[in-house]
Parts: C-alpha cells; structure tokens; sequence
C-alpha cells in the first residue's frame, strides 16, 4: 500500500461541497493502493457556518466580511487584487507547512519518509501554499490540485503580478498540476507553458448512488408550477436577478433557494411571491430535493470563474437525472452540458428573451436525463481510478534526488 499526503486547508470531513471530493477519495483509494493522511486546519464554527444557509450567524458573518471587503477593496486594488485573494485562512500556512514538513520528514532513516508523495489542494489556496513550502528540500514529489483557479481569475486578480508569482512558485516545481475542467487546464497550459505535460485534468463529479432511482422526464401534475431548485451558496456573483425578472408575472413557476442566500441577494428577492428560500441541510436532503424538482438551476457570472469553474453541484444535478436550467456567462458550465448534449435550457444572464425561451423550453419540453453511459467519466469511483493511476505515474517516476528532474522552470526555489 502506497502512502500519500494531503496538505488542504479545508478539512475533507467538513461539511460542504468543497471538501466533499476529498471525502470520497479518501475513502475509495485504498481499494486501489492508497492510503491517505491528512494536514488540515482545525474545524471551527466560522469555517462551516455558511452550510448553516439560514441561520442569522451566517448571515452576520456574511454582512461583515462584505463591509470589512468593501473597506479593504482599494487598498487590494492598489496590488491587483480582490480582497478575497487573500482570506484569513492565509494565517495557516507557517502551521500547515511545519506540519507538511514534519510529516513528510517522517520517521524512516532513509532519505526518503513515510510518504511516497503529497498532495496540496485548493481553494482555499493556503494549502497549497503549505504544501509547497512544506516539501522544500525534501525528495518527495508534490503534486498539485487547482478545484478553481487563483491567478487571473476574476474572483481574486485584478491583473497585478502578485497571484501569478506565488502560483508559479508552487506550479513549477509540482510533479503534476491538476485542473478540474478543460477550460481551467487550457488556461494553467498558456501561463506556465514550462510545465508541459505535467497539467493533467481529472474532473470533479458526483457520487454513483445518485443514478439510483433516476425517473427521467416524469408527468407534472396540472396546475401546480414547475418548481426550479437552486441547491447550495448563492453570492452576488451567482445572481438572481436575470432569472427572476424572467419569471416575473409567470404563473407557472416557482423558484426554491435550497442553501446560504448572500444578505445582498436575498433583500433583492424577498419580495417576490414565487421564491423560496430553504436553509441548508444535510447531503441525503439536499440530493432528496433535487430528485423531486422539476428542473435545477445554476447561475454564475464571470466574476465567480465561469470562464473556467463548472460547480460540482451540476455534477449532482446531471446525475439525478433532472433537467439542468443554466444561466450563465457562456463559460465551462454550458461548454459541458452543450458536450453533454444537454443544453436546450443554457441562457445568458445578459440576454432577458433567451432566458425567457429557455422557460418556455422547459414548461413545454423538458429535455431527457443525460445518459449514465455519458456521465460514467465523472462518477467519483471512476475519478478514483483516475486520480490512483496518476498517483502510481508520480511515485514510480520519482528517482533520486530533486536535482535529477526535469521540464522545471527558471525561478528559484522558495
């Protein structure tokens, strides 16, 4: 049994769909010759709360890092940065990198220590940070997982120099670089074209139980509105607006928020009679409420990486079978469900009269299920597979000494 490490800032047993890629591969790599331990920072209330959705911590905490960021947005400008480039959670990397080294150190006499590798994951982008400089001068590989992208992302870059240094220090040096979409690899590709091969994609997706019970294009009963259900955070960059004005005077719809709703995006619906909003729940409720709407919305901007972010929600909603209304900037999100052929229902959020067809599309014709043949690549057993073979490709190609390999880039070692 091969040894890994994993270096995440976010602990995999939090809850939240940010860490659930992790949960599952953590559980599904022995089966193919890994074990996996863990460097992550403590649990704390904070961290998780926003799973809380409704709750008035929630969204207190949420009205005070928008006003403590509008405060700090100037001064992040002046860098070319958006203030959340550089979150609190940056305070763990001197902890996570001790812990990264001690571990990886480990306890053999021999040069190498008790793991064959480390893996470092982000967001949040400190684990990778620490894992990067954990590894500093030790002979064991690194590699490298981007779930979304930092440097000239328009979440967190403005465009100065600061993101894309500290992302390459850590890219040019890891064995491999894994992104989560196409679009994300073609953009790691044209910065760091010195790294070559070493950017793989493995994507993010869904866990296999949920093709179970699938119903396909089930009969609505007549007079009761189609329910559209968003699942999961909605925050200003995956608005609202768009689709509600669409839906405005239609009595055939009603929209429900199943999840966190943003102080700011929730005062812009509060007064309108066809939506809903629903705190946050476990996983079991969450999928439990997607398999019984009519249709599974996904909004998200330019703002939030539509250009290269698919959110692992749409892996869920694609596997319960139920038809997907994506609004969006035209980004990776409808690049994958138009690979998928299911993108009848793709709007943008800039185009009012599509948004409208889209609803039309949706009450007269819902499209079928994607088949389970079609989203066989991104069930999370399969995603094991993949990620265990290019564990195996890492650990048997590490020879010798740090100095032996090859294809690095020409900036110093941190």
């Amino acid at each position: 049994m091969r040894r890994a490490l994993l270096v995440s800032h976010r602990s995999p047993a939090q809850a939240g769909g940010g860490a659930a890629r992790w949960r599952s591969l953590i559980q599904r790599l022995p089966d193919h010759g890994w074990q996996v331990d863990i460097i992550s920072a403590p649990e704390r209330a904070s961290a998780t709360e926003l799973a809380a959705g409704g709750s008035p911590a929630a969204q207190r905490r949420a009205s005070v890092m928008g006003r403590v960021g509008r405060l700090a947005d100037p001064v992040f400008g002046l860098a070319g940065l958006r203030p959340d480039a550089l979150p609190p959670s940056m305070l763990w990397i001197p902890r996570g990198a001790r812990a990264t080294r001690r571990a990886a150190r480990g306890t053999r006499r021999a040069a190498r220590g008790d793991y064959d590798l480390v893996v470092a994951t982000g967001p949040p982008m400190a684990g990778l940070l620490a894992g990067r400089l954990g590894v500093r001068g030790l002979d064991v590989p690194l590699v490298v997982e981007l779930r979304d992208l930092w440097a000239r992302s328009p979440a967190f870059d403005r465009g100065g120099p600061i993101l894309p240094a500290l992302e390459r220090r850590v890219v040019s040096r890891a064995a491999r670089v894994v992104a989560m979409t196409p679009e994300a690899a073609s953009d790691l590709r044209a910065r760091h074209p010195y790294c070559g091969e070493r950017i793989v994609e493995i994507p993010n997706g869904y866990e296999p139980e949920l093709l179970a019970g699938r119903d396909g294009t089930r009969a609505h009963a007549p007079g009761r509105p189609l329910t559209i259900l968003h699942s999961g955070a909605i925050t200003p960059d995956r608005p609202l607006a768009p689709i509600v004005s669409a839906m405005a005077g239609d009595d055939r719809f009603r929209l429900v928020l199943h999840g966190f709703v943003h102080p700011e995006v929730l005062a812009s619906v509060s007064h309108c009679e066809h939506v809903e909003v629903l705190p946050a729940s476990d996983w079991e409720e969450a999928t439990r409420r997607m398999r019984t709407a009519d249709a599974l919305l996904v909004t998200q901007a330019r703002g939030a990486g539509d250009a290269t972010a698919v959110a692992s929600k749409v892996y869920e909603y694609l596997a319960v079978g139920r038809p997907v209304l994506c609004v969006t900037d035209g980004g990776a999100t409808e690049r994958l469900l138009r690979r998928l052929g299911h993108d009848t229902l793709c709007a943008r959020l800039d185009d009012p009269p599509g948004i409208r067809a889209s609803l039309d599309r949706l009450a007269a014709s819902p499209p079928p299920p994607v088949t389970t043949e079609r989203l066989a690549p991104y069930s999370r057993a399969q995603i094991a597979i993949d990620t265990a073979a290019l564990l195996d490709e890492v650990a048997s190609a590490h020879r010798g000494p740090p100095a032996r390999r090859t294809s690095r880039s020409p900036h110093s070692e941190w």
